[in-house]
């Protein structure tokens, strides 16, 4: 199994980002599922400026194999193509990511106590050379939950005014 994950990665030079983020949202695990589709899809801006999503092709967002370009606006404007990988409504969305960053991500939605418990799971490595020269400098895990962070508090927010 080593072998077939290359050189570069049995040596530590591409750096792993493993980064766990949760929140707890103000309403139902239906309508926060709901709210991060439209965000992905790109019918809703809640997450602007920090995190912009534009559906590619004609698979609804929904469905598994739907494409995505994502583009966050932080330091290096990290872009990359997102996959849905796997959907259970209401329950989890798993993606996988090619571009500046290759991996995988999963969103899970917990009801507790007529609110949701909100995570999202980022596994990856960066691809782009600035960010594999600047990662032993840079904590690209925790810039990736300051976006996240935002989001969070963003759709909490807007949720609250539907």
């Amino acid at each position: 199994m080593e072998k077939a994950l290359g050189g570069k990665e049995q040596m530590g030079i591409m750096p792993r980002i493993d980064v766990l983020d949760e929140a707890v949202i103000d309403s139902s695990p239906m309508l926060v599922y709901k709210a991060i589709l439209d965000e992905y899809a790109g019918v809703t801006h809640w997450w602007m400026p920090h995190f912009e999503s534009k559906p590619r092709g004609d698979k609804p967002i929904m469905r598994e194999g739907a494409v995505c370009d994502v583009t966050i606006h932080t330091t290096g404007t990290p872009k990359f193509c997102e996959r849905v990988t796997k959907i259970v409504e209401a329950k989890s969305i798993e993606v996988e990511y090619v571009g500046d960053f290759v991996g995988t991500g999963e969103w899970t939605f917990e009801p507790t106590d007529g609110k949701t418990k909100l995570q999202f799971r980022f596994n990856a490595r960066p691809k782009r050379l600035s960010f594999v020269l600047l990662s032993p400098f840079v904590n690209i895990g925790k810039r990736h939950s300051d976006v996240m962070r935002k989001g969070f508090e963003a759709l909490n927010s807007y949720l609250s005014k539907k």
